[in-house]
């Protein structure tokens, strides 16, 4: 597998195996070396089933937890305990700096510098994010007040808040090398374990302490698991070191090439995902807050669904380069088949669905509706930014990625608030509606001006 190389772009082999690295952050595509004659198909399978498998119980873990919280926890507690987990979550994603991915790419061909790729990564991330997080906690101390309870110091709250981003940070990152180091489903008992350990301690600490309890059943299992994890990793990577000879690693460049684009990428998905609800919270109050919360995670789900299904155009376009075109129009034909009637679905359960968690989030209906309206419009722009993806055009990923980010995280920070919560939230659905029917035109007018320069070279 050849480590990439700055303004190169390299499309997948079709003689290799293919991965592709799914966390709801980086929907890119990854190449594994092969797995041995006849052995391809199988190993990427494992691993890119491993990856989805871990993802899907975190996915499931979070709306179960969300859901028990809700029940427990009057709705304002419930809002602020939502927005330090997403605050944390956010630091960490972004700490990341997408070496997740990278380490995919580098790992299995650094032979015996394994240990070292691994190490120099961490070392980097888990102090960023905590940095990072005691800078985010500081500028927004009402996370600290909550993370530390009614009667604890806001020193406390700050180091949990950090403690908890930097350990969100490694956290990630750590599933990413066990798939590159041939453990992939370790990661799938990993997530597992953690979520049944995560749930249980929610029940008991957020009835015994409120917001902080939920905090808390978030921070401490995730530190409890990177130290656990950290010293399983070093023996595993140290044994793979001793069995390999030789090896390469990136250079300081090469590195930066590829993070470079990948990162801004990544950065757009966290935001959009993270930053949004948390911003919410801030500005509206915390009982607002939560049910905006609690509707915003059907568009988290959808989003994350169909990132998944275009996954999928990496590899086939990559078999068969001369039929990207018929490959793309047909999976968006596809994607739009199977995504708009659960849209139309859910919108139509938006309030006994809303219901299940309370009186107060049942209020607003209207608002999920609004957020699937806008949902249905950002497939086409979810399913442009697969093609991009696939076709190696990782500066306008992130281009469209973070304008379409921008634009929402502006709409909900300039729309004028209402009274109540359901009315409250009205204007930043629509805000949320707006900027998607706009990037969604963005999409279609450039798929139409690139047919029309193609016809023309055609015909020349």
């Amino acid at each position: 597998m050849p480590v990439p190389v700055p303004g190169e772009q390299r499309a997948p082999s079709p003689r290799t195996g293919h991965e592709i690295g799914v966390l709801v952050t980086e929907p890119l595509t990854v190449v594994l070396p092969p797995a041995g004659p006849g052995g391809e198909r199988r190993a990427g399978l494992g691993e890119g089933l491993a990856l989805s498998i871990s993802s899907g119980l975190g996915a499931l873990a979070g709306l179960v937890s969300w859901l028990i919280a809700a029940r427990l926890l009057p709705q304002a507690e419930f809002g602020l305990a939502a927005a330090v987990v997403s605050a944390f979550m956010l630091v960490g994603g972004i700490a990341q700096v997408n070496l997740g991915l990278a380490l995919l790419r580098w790992l299995p061909v650094a032979g015996r510098h394994v240990g070292t790729l691994v190490w120099r990564s961490l070392l980097m991330i888990m102090p960023l994010a905590g940095v990072a997080g005691l800078g985010y906690v500081l500028a927004a101390p009402a996370l600290a007040r909550t993370a530390a309870g009614p009667d604890g110091s806001l020193l406390v709250g700050a180091v949990v808040f950090a403690v908890a981003a930097a350990a969100w940070g490694a956290f990630v990152v750590h599933d990413y090398v066990l798939v590159a180091i041939g453990r992939p489903w370790w990661s799938v008992w990993r997530n597992g374990l953690f979520a049944v350990v995560r749930i249980a301690l929610l029940i008991v600490l957020g009835t015994a302490l409120g917001a902080q309890g939920v905090v808390l059943s978030w921070a401490g299992p995730l530190v409890v698991w990177i130290a656990a994890g950290s010293l399983v990793l070093l023996v595993t990577v140290r044994r793979c070191a001793t069995r390999s000879t030789g090896g390469t690693v990136p250079t300081r460049s090469e590195v930066m090439g590829f993070l470079g684009p990948t990162w801004l990428a990544q950065i757009g998905n966290t935001l959009l995902l993270n930053q949004v609800p948390l911003l919410v919270i801030l500005r509206f109050g915390p009982e607002p807050g939560a049910a905006f919360f609690v509707a915003w995670q059907a568009t988290v789900v959808v989003e994350t669904a169909a990132t998944y299904f275009t996954h999928s155009l990496s590899a086939t376009c990559a078999r068969a380069p001369e039929r990207t075109a018929e490959l793309t129009s047909s999976s968006r034909r596809q994607m739009l088949m199977i995504f708009l009637p659960l849209l139309a679905l859910g919108a139509l359960l938006a309030g006994p669905g809303l219901s299940i968690f309370g009186p107060g989030y049942a209020a607003t209906a209207e608002v999920l509706r609004l957020l699937l309206l806008g949902q249905a419009f950002r497939l086409l722009v979810v399913h442009e930014l697969g093609v991009r993806t696939a076709t190696g055009r990782g500066v306008a990923y992130a281009r469209l990625h973070l304008t379409g980010t921008v634009l929402v995280l502006l709409a909900v920070f300039l729309v004028p608030a209402g009274a109540g919560a359901g009315a409250a939230l009205l204007p930043v659905a629509w805000g949320y509606v707006a900027v998607q029917v706009l990037c969604a035109v963005h999409v279609v007018l450039v798929r139409a001006l690139g047919r029309r320069r193609r016809a023309r070279r055609d015909r020349a």
